[in-house]
């Protein structure tokens, strides 16, 4: 009986994953419902990795959204998402842009929160301005969690204001902001 529901929830995931339309909403919609059912991540991680780049891009989406409530739900991927990350190709930058925020979000052990800042390092030189955006927010909330990176944070901010787009200037001062939030908090 709970294999045959698993399989219905997976061909059910996958099957909204290839909608004609998709946007914000639906993604939305998705995470909402697999953080109401954590059985569904390992259907969600499974179409992070198939064959199907936009179904792939899509799950990134939601694994986005679901980080933004919960990111303990995906702690269990982390390394394997920080590596799917890394290898991911230029072309498929829509992709890095969601990962780029998901990786700094799961990481929770010293290792990959410092793998994860090595990615967001890397990004932060991408051709595509929504991933050097991300690089710059991953960067700033793997540094809440690991002192030893705000320097590092800390510059790539400060660069992004004074050379970035108007996106990358907004990324920044978010996360200065956080920061200072996060700083208020702990007096």
């Amino acid at each position: 009986m709970r294999t045959s529901t698993i399989l219905r929830r997976m061909e059910s995931l996958g099957q909204r994953l290839r909608v004609k339309r998709w946007g914000l909403a639906m993604a939305r919609d998705l995470a909402g419902e697999i953080l109401a059912d954590r059985s569904a991540v390992r259907s969600l991680v499974r179409e992070l990795f198939g064959e199907d780049v936009e179904v792939r891009k899509r799950s990134a989406d939601v694994a986005r959204r679901i980080t933004e409530k919960d990111g303990r739900l995906l702690e269990h991927y982390a390394d394997e998402l920080a590596g799917l990350l890394e290898t991911l190709p230029a072309e498929e930058s829509r992709m890095r842009w969601h990962l780029g925020l998901v990786v700094p979000r799961i990481a929770h052990t010293h290792m990959q929160r410092l793998r994860a800042a090595r990615t967001m390092s890397l990004l932060a030189q991408d051709e595509s301005n929504v991933v050097r955006c991300s690089a710059v927010e991953g960067l700033g909330l793997l540094a809440m969690q690991e002192a030893s990176l705000r320097d590092e944070a800390e510059e790539m901010a400060e660069r992004f204001l004074r050379e970035g787009t108007l996106a990358m200037k907004s990324r920044a001062r978010a996360v200065m902001q956080i920061w200072a939030k996060s700083t208020r908090q702990k007096r």
